[in-house]
């Protein structure tokens, strides 16, 4: 485990927040900077992502829930910022799926959007999820909210390999973009 997160955890659950105030001061204008070109957020929205972002990674640590990190610690406030940011964007009613959610990449989405030209609202495409099996709601969460890799996805859902869940997200994908076309059909009557 990597020793300079492992001394953040010790200074934070000792009390001592200079940690928290190092990594804000270190990451805060890289992160507006890329949320603001990435999701479209304005100075604000990024600013207070960021500082929930911060207060999250407080909360994970002093709870006891993050005691690791699989990346660096910046790659963790980004995450949990980047899922502020589209939170705060979504209750502002501004985004849509081609706007930049950016939930499902991958050529046959490309195609079907290509063809459909459609725009969605998350709630949209939470609903579609959720009308899934529950295996597809979780590859796809898995691979678009929470930007796991195949080799992850197959451990996680105890896949053989990658190559096992690549398939699996595939046939997941084409699943959603049956209940989205139905989602279109009844949005059009």
């Amino acid at each position: 485990m990597n020793n300079q997160f492992q001394n953040i955890i010790y200074q934070i659950k000792q009390g001592n927040e200079q940690p928290l105030i190092d990594l804000y001061r270190l990451h805060r204008n890289e992160f507006i900077v890329w949320s603001c070109k990435e999701f479209r957020a304005n100075e604000e929205q990024a600013k207070d992502a960021f500082q929930e972002a911060i207060l999250d990674f407080h909360q994970n640590i002093v709870s006891g829930q993050l005691t690791e990190l699989i990346s660096s610690e910046k790659t963790y406030l980004f995450q949990i910022g980047k899922h502020k940011i589209l939170n705060l964007i979504k209750k502002e009613g501004r985004i849509t799926y081609n706007d930049n959610l950016q939930l499902i990449k991958g050529k046959e989405f490309e195609d079907y959007m290509e063809d459909e030209n459609k725009a969605y609202t998350q709630e949209q495409i939470s609903s579609a999820i959720n009308k899934l099996p529950e295996d597809c709601q979780k590859i796809l969460k898995l691979h678009y909210f929470n930007e796991y890799d195949m080799d992850s996805i197959a451990r996680e859902m105890d896949y053989k390999n990658a190559d096992t869940a690549k398939a699996k997200k595939s046939v997941c994908m084409k699943k959603l973009i049956v209940e989205l076309n139905k989602l279109s059909k009844i949005l059009l009557f």
